[in-house]
């Protein structure tokens, strides 16, 4: 049973040798390993093909997907995934590791199963230290996805090995310019076709918070924001989707994107898209549990009309940055 990782490159030399050896080092055989350059700046190929080196019986297993210009994160995991032709995908990032383990415990859970998705569980790291994350398996998928635009459980890929005719035949693949979520935009939408999901209790995946120049860690651009929630309100309506847990998940999720955006962002773009967001009423604010908490503050102030309240929570962040 051929499995594809798919594994995109950009700028992430301090990393990507401890990433590239411990998928190279997998148990299981039976692989195809992916690797998109997006026009690296850094010598990250370099690293990547110096070390292949010294895994000769792996060559042949490993191909590359060279961007003639950067295109992001998103790209690079969709030209990835369209080039893959394995039973299933695990996606991997280029500053976080797996165990070696990892591809022959999902694989065998699949056949076991005849799974659709497999999910594991993870570490965060940093720096030397570990904490342990264990997923309590949702009750559904409809409350899979609920728990995903809650916060609830990790919108990532990277611990979930996914069928890929599944993807293929829905056409689910990220969308350039979405490069922050744009793993949430696959599992969201498969999670609606995936009719079989298996769970593995080892932490199998090593997720790197240390990385200073890692996207999760950057205030991306509204317009990021403004596809991600255009894209899924397309998908809902496509899919005629009123179960009431993710109307109300989904209504959440557009309340947090615009508490970010009315922080970080300039206040009349901000209003000038507000029919995206589509957030009128105050009385959801403080019920969103993993909203932080100047998030609340700002809507609140906002949507009650107390500007001066607004203004000082932009002032205080914008402070704290510099």
């Amino acid at each position: 049973m051929l499995v594809s990782i798919i594994i995109p490159v950009y700028n992430s030399c301090r990393y990507v040798e401890r990433c590239i050896r411990s998928v190279f080092d997998q148990t299981y055989q039976d692989l195809e390993i992916i690797i998109v350059d997006d026009c690296c700046k850094d010598d990250s190929v370099d690293i990547i093909k110096r070390v292949l080196i010294e895994y000769p019986n792996v060559a042949p297993k490993v191909r590359f997907i060279y961007h003639e210009f950067n295109q992001g994160c998103a790209a690079s995991r969709r030209d990835g995934m369209k080039e893959a032709t394995g039973k299933y995908i695990i996606q991997v990032d280029s500053d976080d590791y797996v165990e070696s383990t990892m591809v022959e415990k999902l694989a065998a859970k699949a056949q076991e199963d005849d799974a659709d998705m497999v999910v594991c569980n993870y570490y965060y790291t940093n720096l030397n230290r570990r904490t342990l994350v264990e997923i309590e398996p949702p009750r559904d998928n409809i409350d899979f996805v609920s728990k995903v635009l809650l916060g609830n459980i990790h919108a990532g890929a990277w611990n979930k090995m996914m069928r890929r005719s599944i993807l293929k035949e829905h056409d689910i693949y990220p969308v350039a310019g979405i490069n922050m979520g744009d793993d949430m935009t696959i599992l969201v939408q498969s999670l609606f076709f995936m009719k079989n999901i298996s769970y593995v209790s080892d932490a199998l995946y090593f997720y790197n918070c240390g990385n200073e120049n890692s996207l999760s860690r950057t205030v991306y651009p509204m317009v990021n924001d403004l596809k991600l929630i255009n894209l899924f309100t397309t998908f809902f309506d496509k899919i005629q989707v009123t179960d009431d847990e993710i109307v109300k998940s989904f209504y959440l999720f557009r309340l947090g994107r615009l508490g970010r955006n009315l922080l970080y962002h300039d206040l009349n773009d901000v209003e000038k898209h507000l029919p995206v967001f589509n957030v009128t009423s105050v009385n959801d604010v403080f019920s969103h549990k993993r909203m932080p908490l100047h998030y609340k503050l700002i809507l609140f102030f906002y949507l009650k009309g107390f500007m001066p309240g607004v203004n000082m929570l932009r002032k205080l962040i914008s402070f704290k940055k510099k």
